[in-house]
């Protein structure tokens, strides 16, 4: 698989998360905001949320971003910049992408969002080893 691919499908692939967070069909408007670590989590694991639903909003804050810890760990090949890459840049973003939903109302402002999303990179990067021995990229 060449590596130019893999820029096209990460391109494709937040074009349609960016539709998919501020472009939502239901028209609903969102303005509440949650500062306080793990009290959103912490409310789902209670059982005072529906499970699919508490489980759909875990598993999806992890899983969407799961393309960007792998896309990452394989364009930070040099030791000297991959802590930058790894770590501020997908903290960096995530936090933009909250603060925008919020100041459009297209989506609640949560640190929960913000830590699950970052543990779904950082997933990507542990899946990274793996998809490497399974998918040769070309440098082309």
């Amino acid at each position: 698989m060449s590596i130019r691919f893999i820029h096209y499908l990460i391109i494709m692939y937040s074009i349609a998360l960016f539709i998919l967070l501020f472009f939502r069909p239901n028209e609903q408007d969102y303005d509440s905001m949650n500062l306080k670590p793990f009290a959103t989590i912490f409310n789902y694991l209670s059982g005072q949320v529906n499970f699919l639903i508490a489980f759909y909003n875990i598993a999806a804050n992890i899983g969407l971003f799961i393309p960007y810890g792998l896309y990452i760990d394989l364009k930070t090949k040099s030791a000297k910049y991959r802590y930058f890459f790894q770590i501020i840049i997908p903290i960096f973003v995530i936090s933009a992408i909250e603060f925008l939903q919020y100041i459009t109302q297209r989506g609640s402002l949560d640190i929960d969002d913000l830590i699950l999303n970052v543990i779904g990179v950082y997933v990507g990067y542990g899946f990274a080893p793996i998809i490497k021995r399974i998918i040769q990229v070309d440098e082309k």
